[in-house]
């Protein structure tokens, strides 16, 4: 690139990028789902009964839901259950621009596994899940995408997503005839990404930032049986905090073959959760479960975005920021059950609602968020070694109106279609 061209292009671009500090690059760079970040519900056989999967799980999902019920599971099992799911969102401006998300399925895999030790008092255990995060893409050539006259094309990534693999080592063990307590360690690996573009003066001149961290947090649970045929369970997950570091690189610079990059760092703190549930079984093949959990997502204060402050790698000037989130509290409630009908056949129902943590002062269009009531059923069919689950989900998603967000441009109205699926397949030896 010559100098001139080069000192005309600096100056126009940081003029661009200091106007619109809080949004390039400042909105979220998550791509999710439900309760802010959180996924759908993880295992075939949770799904299949969403808002009654505490106090009766019985299978090596139990490894996720409540470790202390791995003692359940009396053979050792392994069990594959990913979830795949149909998410689909609009957005339409108080002008009337609008815009769709594109790739709506998206495919989460979760592995489980349990091994009974010391005369089944002692269970250890294992899961590999995807908690929390999606990817989301926006068709940038929709209206509200579309450059220079979109709304959101210099406001929003078209493209973000927030990754995650838990690791979850977990152990139960038996302390007497009627209760039963488990504790496991989370490690979880998360990378998150987005792509932005930057300028109306300049054509396809767009950031691209990836980062990735490690948290470590645990979770424990504890179950006691009341009766032969009720039980009760409190479950409990701890916080964990993600520092993401990487870098992000400036593509599209008029004449310039070589992408300057710079560092990229953040952090987001995940939820405390905690939840509680009551089971009782009406017959020999009827189960009825009610379920309560409540998430503590009002840590969530701030995104800290910080850039390179290096001129030579971060040509553009882009300033470093904490984007006010201001999450609160939520809950889910709900109940599900299963019956029996058949010596090697299950049919599973559930309902669970889910409030949203996103204010509407800080929805955007990378966290299209909005309060849901899902209705979930499961069948299941056991036989020798094997057992086969096919769960769905149906998320009635209300639609989201925000008339006084604090980035102006994310005003409009967000309506959602999401189909919920998993698929389980359990060997027991």
């Amino acid at each position: 690139m010559n100098a001139k061209i080069k000192n005309t292009y600096l100056s126009a671009g940081k003029l661009v990028l200091q106007f619109c500090a809080t949004v390039t690059f400042l909105t979220l760079v998550l791509g999710v789902r439900a309760e802010g970040f959180r996924n759908a519900t993880i295992g075939t056989w949770d799904l299949g009964r969403s808002g009654g999967r505490i106090a009766q799980v019985d299978d090596a999902s139990s490894v996720q839901q409540n470790p202390a019920n791995m003692l359940a599971v009396t053979n050792a099992q392994v069990q594959f259950t990913p979830s795949i799911i149909y998410i689909n969102v609009d957005y339409k401006s108080p002008a009337g621009l609008t815009a769709t998300t594109i790739h709506p399925w998206k495919v989460l895999p979760n592995f489980f596994a349990t091994v009974p030790l010391l005369d089944d008092r002692i269970v250890a255990g294992l899961g590999v899940t995807v908690p929390y995060g999606l990817a989301n893409s926006w068709d940038s050539t929709s209206p509200a995408f579309h450059q220079p006259t979109g709304n959101l094309a210099y406001a929003a990534p078209y493209y973000s997503k927030l990754e995650t693999f838990n690791f979850n080592p977990s152990v139960a063990v038996k302390l007497s005839d009627k209760f039963r307590f488990g504790a496991g360690l989370d490690v979880m690996w998360s990378q998150l990404e987005f792509k932005q573009f930057l300028s109306p003066f300049v054509p396809n001149l767009q950031a691209h930032a990836v980062g990735t961290g490690v948290g470590i947090g645990g979770n424990a649970g504890i179950t006691w049986l009341i009766t032969d045929k009720q039980s009760l369970a409190l479950t409990y997950r701890s916080t964990m905090t993600v520092d993401y570091s990487g870098s992000a690189e400036f593509d599209g610079i008029p004449n310039d073959p070589h992408s300057p990059s710079t560092t990229f760092n953040s952090q987001i703190k995940y939820p405390n959760i905690i939840a509680a549930g009551y089971g009782i079984k009406l017959t020999d093949t009827v189960r009825l479960e009610s379920d309560f959990e409540w998430l503590q997502f009002s840590q969530f204060k701030n995104l800290p975005i910080k850039i390179g402050s290096n001129p030579v790698d971060n040509p553009l000037g882009v300033p470093s920021q904490n984007i006010p989130q201001d999450w609160h509290n939520t809950f889910t409630a709900g109940f599900g059950g299963d019956w029996q009908f058949s010596e090697h056949w299950v049919v599973r129902g559930g309902y669970q609602y889910f409030e949203s943590p996103v204010p509407d002062a800080t929805l955007s269009p990378t966290i299209p968020d909005a309060n849901q009531n899902v209705m979930t059923l499961g069948l299941g069919w056991k036989s020798g070694h094997s057992a086969l689950e096919l769960s769905y989900g149906l998320d009635f998603y209300n639609d989201r109106n925000i008339t006084q967000n604090q980035n102006p441009a994310f005003n409009g109205k967000y309506t959602f279609t999401v189909h919920l699926f998993s698929l389980g397949y359990t060997y027991s030896f």
